[in-house]
């Protein structure tokens, strides 16, 4: 009989893992875990230590973080090429090793010029593994368990964020130059982890073997046979001949289908990262200056993001394996739309704490049902070969939305102050819903790419 430690959600979620999913899994997530920890030490701190410590405007500190944001956008296509060529450990490795002596440097930079010069570098080596980590789960992980897979990755980052900030905050009394050191130090432990535990898996299939014999499929030899039997023999070879050619036409014709349907998704992708950004980015202005929203009652709601993610993100995910991926998402753009119409509706600080907190949870649901979906809609439409690649061209798009998103949004909410930004955001959820319902239809009929 169970026992009531083993009733708990937690516990028999982390089973069903250890059950169902290679150790790859687990040794990603806790290397996500690590790194996320180590990144929320210094990256809530870091336009704080450009202005007061570089003497940087708030201006330039934006134009420095957006400079990372736009090397993001080639690193990651570069990285998930790479991975497809020299394998996924070894990108992971590199690009994570890199990122913490980067980060590590960061805190010895005396001037605005010099960590500009890191962060930018910093924007070219560090999201190399993110397409590489994506495509070792699509390796080995099958098609209809992969949501659950990136969904175990989102909570450990969201472990690592919710823990990070406060650390990070007593830390910083240390001063900056040892906070950056010991958050690169922390980010390296991932590359070690990688380095012992993490086995390559460039080149595996999800859920089949290999055939150890690559002549066993042909069609036997038969000696001594009648010319009857030899021409019965050589029509089922000529049918076989057609079928196969038939075959080859028809994976053909579903590879185009598969190309449209991601060249579709990745404009669709982009316009919804730049709307979501906006909750992190422009919001907390709009909170602060519209609202009186306090700045430590912010950090309060923001962590409450990554409190929902921890506790419903996993079960939110099984509840929904198996469904089409692109319904999914439509259905995540509802509650994306739903929080960014309850901030539409708050006009001033009275009811502005409970408003937002509202507004957050509906956005965390949507945030639980879309995130997991992505990475694994992307595996099922990329050939086994070009996994990579397509996590970092989806990165790239990704990556596009949010450079953009926060300069538009921004200007948006100094041209028309109150509720237009957040109507307009709304409504693009709504549009990026049906979008996606279309593109679910067009899908559905799909078959998973070499059986995986």
């Amino acid at each position: 009989m169970p026992s009531l430690l083993d009733r708990l959600p937690p516990v028999r979620t982390y089973r069903e893992i250890r059950r169902d999913f290679d150790r790859l899994v687990l040794v990603l997530a806790a290397g996500d875990l690590v790194a996320s920890f180590g990144f929320a030490l210094v990256f809530p701190f870091l336009t704080i230590y450009l202005v007061e410590n570089l003497g940087a405007t708030a201006a330039q500190a934006g134009l420095v973080l957006a400079a990372y944001s736009v090397c993001s956008i080639v690193s990651g296509a570069a990285g998930g090429w790479l991975a497809d060529r020299v394998g996924r450990r070894r990108v992971m490795i590199v690009s994570v090793g890199l990122t913490a002596i980067v980060i590590a440097l960061m805190g010895q930079a005396g001037d605005l010029a010099s960590i500009t010069v890191l962060t930018i570098v910093l924007g070219i080596v560090d999201p190399a593994f993110i397409p590489a980590a994506r495509a070792a789960i699509a390796d080995v992980v099958p098609e209809d368990r992969r949501p659950r897979a990136y969904s175990l990755l989102s909570v450990a980052n969201a472990v690592g964020w919710i823990a990070g900030p406060a650390i990070g905050a007593g830390l910083a009394t240390l001063g900056y130059d040892v906070l950056f050191v010991i958050s690169g130090l922390i980010i390296g432990c991932y590359s070690i982890i990688a380095f012992v535990w993490l086995p390559e898996t460039l080149g595996r299939r999800a859920g089949t073997s290999m055939s150890a014999d690559p002549e066993a499929d042909e069609a036997p030899v038969v000696v001594g046979a009648t010319p009857a039997a030899a021409g019965e023999l050589t029509h089922d070879r000529l049918g076989a001949a057609d079928r196969a050619l038939t075959a080859t036409d028809e994976e053909r014709r579903l590879d185009r289908a598969r190309v449209r349907a991601f060249a579709v998704f990745l404009p669709i992708a982009a316009v919804v990262h730049a709307t979501i950004f906006l909750w992190v980015t422009v919001l907390p202005i709009h909170a602060s200056q519209d609202l009186g929203i306090a700045t430590n009652a912010w950090g309060l709601l923001f962590s409450l993001n990554g409190l929902l993610i921890v506790v419903f993100q996993l079960r939110v995910t099984s509840l929904v394996e198996g469904r089409p991926k692109a319904f999914v998402m439509a259905a995540a753009m509802i509650g994306y739309a739903a929080g960014m119409g309850v901030i539409a509706l708050l006009s001033g600080p009275a009811w502005a704490m409970p408003g937002i907190a509202l507004a957050i949870v509906l956005i965390t649901i949507g945030e639980v049902l879309l995130f997991p979906q992505e990475p694994s809609f992307t595996s099922d439409l990329s050939p086994a070969d070009r996994r990579g690649r397509y996590q970092g061209i989806f990165l790239g798009a990704t990556g596009v939305g949010t450079a953009l998103g926060p300069p538009v949004g921004g200007y948006l909410l100094d041209a028309a102050p109150g509720p237009t930004l957040w109507i307009l955001a709304s409504g693009t959820f709504l549009a990026a819903s049906a979008a996606l319902a279309l593109l679910g239809r067009a899908t559905r009929s799909l078959p998973p790419v070499d059986g995986a």
